[in-house]
């Protein structure tokens, strides 16, 4: 029906997935497991829209099909394009089941047990059953493996949220939560305790990430500090350090490099050591300073991270949000140099950073470019600067999280400042929107 929006629409929308380029990203990552041959693929911008409107005569090729499929398990090609119906009547009964790509990899084979579970309302207890029996099991003193197997997760969504959208991570790190904290509620023996507590404080800065991610800024904080609080509680101060230091994500996207400072100074004006919690705030003050115009406090704070970083114990330094990296530090120093207008201190730092990257994180490697980008627009290369942001855009590994929006945004103005674009850019900067915290969702709960 002309004007209705589709299924496929709607599964978008939840995604935060509903723009031609997002959807785009999406299928080529899905197709590469299919068949190589079959990225690039994706239908055209027209296409595509008629695809969430419903507005087609045919059936989509036979490769879009293919691909529509898979990203969407359990629905079909018809299902998927043909109007939604919120109260589940006719075709639009197909969006009451939930979307097993919204879900960790478990979850995904609960799904594949068939129809008969979901309307039997048995989903809950196949996800959480077995967690809910180890917690009996537990209920006096827990057992080595099941706290090595907690502190492996964290480490592991520490690390896989800088390379997929971090909200599809939620459901799994609030489900470890749900375990430390009934554990932690058992009052376990003192050092079981203490190492539950540093699961718990890990996870947290996991969630918080999550929703700074989203653009829920005031959520985050609560998690950054209830992740502060739980490192305490274990007297882990490097742990506390990094939730200090994630914290400070909030002010430095938000334009506020004076509550970056306060933040942070009281902490490095007290620190001793060298951990990369403690490299991570000097980033931070950098970064704030550079923002402030102050070169020489730039400096000496940048050269502070990097020392720091060079100090630091082999084994803290790992990839990951509860860690901090020399190619993370480079990329710092690359901003400052570029919020300052040094066009060669910027590109310096920028190609140390994108030797040292992983490609596949979803964020820092675009960010160094709209840095290195910033730079050469304001030396009036604006054509080069636009090549490098579009480029940074348009990578298949880079996703529409709130870092890359606000940087997004902010090179956009400081081109309509100078008076000078490419269509390129304004072509690629049409597909980015800053993430709507309202539509936060994660599988089996409402509406956040």
């Amino acid at each position: 029906m002309p004007g209705r929006q589709t299924l496929l629409k709607v599964l978008l929308s939840r995604r935060h997935q509903e723009t031609h380029r997002a959807f785009c990203l999406e299928y080529d990552k899905v197709a590469r497991g299919i068949d190589r041959r079959l990225i690039g693929s994706s239908p055209s911008r027209e296409a595509f829209g008629r695809w969430l409107k419903g507005h087609l005569k045919t059936k989509p090729h036979a490769d879009h099909c293919r691909v529509l499929e898979r990203m969407f398990p359990g629905h079909t090609v018809a299902e998927l394009l043909a109007p939604y119906d919120p109260e589940g009547k006719g075709t639009g009964d197909a969006p009451a089941r939930p979307d097993p790509r919204e879900a960790a990899t478990n979850r995904r084979e609960v799904f594949h047990l068939g129809a008969t579970t979901m309307a039997l309302g048995l989903t809950d207890p196949l996800w959480r059953g077995p967690d809910l029996l180890e917690q009996v099991l537990d209920a006096t003193s827990v057992g080595e493996d099941r706290i090595v197997f907690l502190e492996a997760e964290a480490d592991r969504l520490g690390q896989r949220i800088e390379k997929v959208m971090p909200v599809t991570l939620l459901a799994e790190t609030l489900m470890h939560l749900t375990s430390v904290r009934e554990l932690l509620g058992r009052r376990q023996p003192i050092e079981a305790q203490r190492r539950l507590a540093r699961v718990g404080a890990r996870l947290s800065i996991v969630v918080g990430e999550v929703l700074f991610n989203l653009n829920h800024f005031p959520l985050a904080r609560r998690w950054y500090a209830a992740a502060g609080r739980a490192a305490d509680e274990a007297g882990d101060r490097y742990i506390s350090d990094l939730a200090l230091a994630s914290t400070t994500l909030i002010p430095t996207y938000s334009g506020n490099p004076r509550d970056a400072l306060a933040l942070v100074s009281p902490r490095l004006e007290q620190a001793t050591g060298a951990t990369p919690a403690i490299a991570w705030m000097w980033g931070f003050a950098a970064l704030a300073h550079a923002s402030l115009g102050d070169r020489a406090a730039f400096e000496r704070a940048i050269n502070r991270s990097r020392n720091a970083l060079d100090r630091c114990p082999s084994d803290l330094v790992r990839p990951g949000i509860l860690s901090f990296q020399p190619e993370r530090q480079a990329f710092y120093e690359a901003r400052g140099w570029a919020d300052l207008g040094n066009v060669d201190g910027t590109a310096s730092a920028t190609d140390r950073a994108l030797a040292a990257y992983d490609p596949t994180v979803s964020s820092d490697p675009a960010l160094v470019r709209f840095a290195h980008a910033t730079a050469l627009a304001k030396s009036g290369e604006v054509e080069e600067a636009c090549r490098l942001a579009t480029l940074a855009l348009r990578d298949p590994n880079t996703l529409p999280i709130i870092s890359i929006v606000v940087r997004a945004y902010e090179f956009d103005a400081l081109l309509g400042a100078l008076g000078s674009t490419t269509a390129d850019w304004r072509e690629a900067l049409a597909d980015v929107h800053p993430p709507d915290p309202s539509t936060l969702t994660y599988p089996g709960h409402s509406r956040a």
